[in-house]
């Protein structure tokens, strides 16, 4: 997403975020100066196989199969036209909504597997963002995401922000970025820098790193190297170097990205206070950064909790990119348990800087 953003999908299914959807929506299509699309997918041929299915439950009289041809049909035909307009039918209240406040808004809706339908429609729009609810209908337990929002996410790579619980515009806002040193956190934190300038918000940028995990290797290849005979393997000097190394290496490597991360973006304007940065020749995006130790996405979600963020941004992928990787492991899991809203920016051709 840039400056130019110009075209929001608008995904409602009339569930419980869909009020939080479109207030989203049409927040950023009134500060970026975008239309709203909103989109719906219909699954007919999933109601016509359920159809199917409860044939052998239909009275006697509806057994004859001339009968059930007619049945089915006639069932079909109605499954199709119904389907389409109660898609409709979700979209059309929020058409007065926009259009009553000067944003242009369409509809779109499509027959096929949901999530699919979903993806075509944000093909055929080439949208420039994709803004789409944790859940549906079912569930809003931690760690919940609905298998529409998580399919669509995964298989389309776009602009993507997953609403929990909407825009926070009455107070300042709180970004949360998490950076790793990877193209797309960087751009994830140009994005945060954009939303926080038209939003009045700060900047929180955490750089997580996991000691345990590394020592956790270490004593496996420890146990696995000494147990061939003659290997001479001094065990508690190396455990001491290699612990010493993980603790203060690790940490050093993510003063690093932050310190790289606010030239990159923010350049020169850049000057610390009280914990804080000030940037901008206004001042007018105040930073702030954390190392943090620990499990990389559950310190940042609970680094969320902790400030009461508004918003975490993340990248699609991390440093350890490959081609054909569709979502990196560390942003699915800070979108399944975010507290808040997760903004998700799509891929970069490369993993990120040489430090």
């Amino acid at each position: 997403m840039a400056e130019q953003l110009k075209r929001v999908m608008l995904c409602i299914d009339n569930g419980k975020l869909s009020s939080a959807l479109s207030t989203n929506a049409f927040n950023l299509a009134n500060s970026f100066g975008a239309e709203v699309v909103g989109i719906h997918g219909y699954n007919a041929q999933m109601h016509e196989g359920a159809f199917r299915v409860m044939e052998p439950t239909l009275p006697s009289e509806y057994q004859q199969e001339e009968v059930l041809q007619k049945q089915r049909s006639v069932h079909n035909e109605l499954i199709k036209l119904g389907m389409e307009k109660i898609s409709l039918s979700y979209l059309k209240p929020y058409e007065e909504f926009f259009q009553g406040l000067g944003v242009s808004y369409r509809m779109r809706v499509e027959e096929g597997k949901n999530y699919r339908a979903v993806g075509s429609l944000i093909r055929q729009e080439k949208g420039d963002m994709v803004v789409i609810g944790a859940n549906g209908f079912n569930g809003n337990s931690k760690g919940y995401l609905g298998s529409v929002c998580l399919r669509v996410v995964r298989q389309n790579d776009i602009d993507t922000l997953v609403v929990k619980k909407g825009f926070n515009r009455t107070e300042k806002p709180r970004y949360v970025v998490g950076l790793d040193g990877s193209a797309c956190a960087l751009d994830a934190l140009k994005s945060a820098k954009l939303f926080a300038s038209k939003y009045n918000a700060e900047i929180h940028m955490v750089y997580v790193f996991d000691s345990h995990l590394h020592k956790d290797i270490f004593n496996t290849l420890k146990e696995a190297v000494i147990s061939k005979e003659g290997f001479n393997f001094n065990t508690k000097e190396q455990e001491k170097m290699h612990d010493m190394f993980i603790d203060k290496g690790l940490a050093k490597v993510g003063q690093m990205i932050l310190e790289r991360a606010q030239l990159d973006v923010f350049a020169e304007n850049v000057r610390a206070m009280d914990g804080f940065s000030l940037v901008g020749k206004d001042s007018v995006v105040p930073i702030e950064t954390r190392i943090l130790e620990g499990h990389v996405y559950k310190e940042i979600c609970n680094y969320a909790e902790q400030i009461f963020a508004d918003m975490i941004f993340v990248g699609r992928t991390g440093r350890h990119y490959v081609d054909g990787m569709g979502l990196g492991s560390t942003t699915e899991n800070v979108l399944r348990y975010s507290p808040c809203d997760v903004f998700i920016k799509k891929n970069k051709e490369y993993k990120g800087w040489e430090l």
